[in-house]
Parts: structure tokens; sequence; C-alpha cells
């Protein structure tokens, strides 16, 4: 494969640009898989724009007629995070990286942005708290 195609899109945005450049370092993938590879890159940075609104607008949200409901962000943020792994699961990489590291770098990758968000709820959380 060539450099300029293991180049990320343009409009992937970081954890995107990230996880394509993971899955590109040492595979190469058919037509089919790179459509695959594509979306799957594509839900890492649309699961980080859910977790940011998540993250702003806070877990429950107030319905139609005043009850705390869940933000319909959050079980939408659950889907993508399905649809991911689906679509992580279909390119079979176990098979193509070596004894697994692959797989590690990869979940590095995907979990990066999230182990962030998270550990910036947490320290903001503690400091509400006076901890």
């Amino acid at each position: 494969m060539a450099d300029s195609q293991k180049r990320p899109p343009a409009a992937l945005n970081r954890r995107g640009k990230v996880l394509w450049r993971v899955l590109h370092n040492d595979l190469e993938f058919d037509a089919h898989e790179e459509a695959i590879v594509l979306e799957a890159c594509r839900t890492a940075d649309l699961i980080d724009d859910l977790a940011e609104v998540v993250e702003k607008a806070g877990v429950m949200s107030t319905g139609s007629t005043g009850q705390a409901v869940v933000h319909p962000a959050v079980p939408e943020l659950r889907q993508q995070q399905a649809a991911l792994s689906r679509l992580l699961t279909s390119l079979n990489l176990s098979d193509a990286l070596d004894g697994g590291n692959g797989q590690v770098a990869i979940s590095r990758a995907i979990s990066s942005s999230a182990q962030a968000a998270a550990n910036a709820r947490w320290n903001r959380s503690r400091g509400a708290r006076g901890a």
C-alpha cells in the first residue's frame, strides 16, 4: 500500500486518525476491509463527540413533562460503542496481528480519549467535593 493511502482521511477527527494509523501501521486491507476501517474510525470519532455531549450535559436530562430521563446521547453512545466493537471484530484483527500485541495497541488507541475524559471528570468531581 502506498504511503498516500495510509494517511488518514482529512474528515476524521483525532481519535479516528489515531485508530486509522494504528490499523494501517503494519496491516493492509482489501477494498471491503478498507470501508470497514473507515467506518470504524468514523464511529470512534462519533463516540468521542457523544461522550463530550454527555460530559457537558450530564447523564440525566429533563423530559417533556419535567421528569428526569436519561439523556438521549447516553443510549446512542452505548450503541456506537457496540457498533465499533462489531466493526473491529469483523476485521478479524487477532489473526492478522502478531501475538496479540497489535490488539493491545488498538485498544489503547481506542480508549485513550475516553480515559482522558474520565480522568478530567474525576478530577472535577474530587474538586467539587473538596477532596
